[in-house]
C-alpha cells in the first residue's frame, strides 16, 4: 500500500510538471497575440485576426483541461453515464468518413475493414472519440514510409474491426516510422511525446485519452510493431444481444482533434 501511495504521488507531481510545462507555450502564444494586437494597432481587420488566433489558443487549452478531466476520470473509476448500444464497425466507418479529406490531403490511403454487428455497450461520444483520436493520430505520424526505397512501406492507414472470442477488437495500422518497443507503453502516460513528434501540433494525450476510454469501458489499448509502422489495438468488451443504432453521431469525434 505504501509503495502504491508512493507511486502515486509520483505520477502526480510528473503530470503537474508536465502540465506546467506544456501549457506554457500556448499561454505565451495566447498572451503574445493580445500584446501584439494592443501594441501595433491597426485596422478592423488585423484586430479581428488577433482575436481568432487568440480564440483558437484559448479553444486548445480548453481541449487539453477536458482531455485531463477524462482521463482523471477514468483513473478514479468515473461513471460513465447512460450505456447505449454502439456497433464499433459502423462508428469506425463513421469517424473514417469524416477523416476522408484530411487523408486525402495527405496523400494516405483510409481504408476500413469492418465485421457487421460488434457490437458493445458504452459511451457513446467516448468511445467515438477515442476511435478519432487513434485515427487522427495514424494521419499525423504514419502518413510518411518508415524509410526511403521500402516499396512495401506505402502511406495508407487501415482500420480492422472483428470479434475476438468475448471481446470486441479495433487495430488502426500505418506505414510510418512507428514507435520503439521500449517506448510502447510510456507513450500512453499525459503528454509524452517522442522526439519524432514535437515538430508537430499536439500535447500528448491523444492515446493516453484513447487508453482512459478503453480502461472506462474495462477494455484496453495495445501497441504494436506493424513491420513497417505502427499498428494500435482497442480492445472492449462484447454485449450480448444488443442491437446498435444505424450511425455514430459524426459531429461528436473532431471536439478534441488537437488534443494529441
Amino acid at each position: 500500500m505504501l509503495g502504491r501511495i508512493s507511486e502515486l504521488m509520483e505520477g502526480l507531481q510528473e503530470v503537474s510538471d508536465n502540465i506546467a510545462h506544456d501549457l506554457r507555450t500556448p499561454l505565451t502564444r495566447l498572451r503574445n497575440h493580445a500584446e501584439a494586437a494592443l501594441a501595433f494597432g491597426g485596422d478592423a481587420a488585423t484586430y479581428r485576426q488577433a482575436l481568432e488566433k487568440t480564440i483558437e489558443e484559448s479553444d486548445q487549452l480548453i481541449r487539453i483541461f477536458n482531455a485531463l478531466l477524462l482521463i482523471a476520470r477514468a483513473d478514479a473509476g468515473g461513471d460513465l453515464g447512460p450505456l447505449q448500444p454502439l456497433d464499433i464497425g459502423e462508428a469506425a466507418r463513421s469517424v473514417a468518413e469524416l477523416y476522408e479529406p484530411i487523408a486525402e490531403e495527405a496523400g494516405v490511403a483510409l481504408t476500413v475493414h469492418a465485421e457487421d454487428g460488434l457490437n458493445v455497450r458504452g459511451n457513446r461520444e467516448l468511445i467515438g472519440q477515442a476511435i478519432a483520436n487513434l485515427m487522427d493520430n495514424a494521419l499525423k505520424y504514419g502518413a510518411s514510409p518508415k524509410g526511403a526505397g521500402e516499396a512495401e512501406a506505402k502511406p495508407d492507414v487501415v482500420i480492422t474491426a472483428r470479434r475476438v472470442g468475448g471481446s470486441v477488437v479495433l487495430t488502426v495500422a500505418d506505414r510510418g516510422p512507428g514507435i520503439e518497443a521500449a517506448d510502447r507503453v510510456r507513450v500512453l502516460d499525459r503528454f509524452v511525446r517522442l522526439e519524432g513528434s514535437r515538430s508537430r501540433p499536439g500535447s500528448g494525450l491523444g492515446l493516453s485519452l484513447a487508453a482512459a476510454v478503453a480502461r472506462m469501458h474495462g477494455g484496453t489499448v495495445e501497441l504494436e510493431d506493424n513491420q513497417p509502422g505502427l499498428r494500435v489495438r482497442l480492445t472492449l468488451p462484447a454485449a450480448a444481444d444488443d442491437r446498435p443504432q444505424s450511425r455514430a453521431p459524426a459531429e461528436l469525434v473532431l471536439n478534441d482533434r488537437n488534443a494529441r
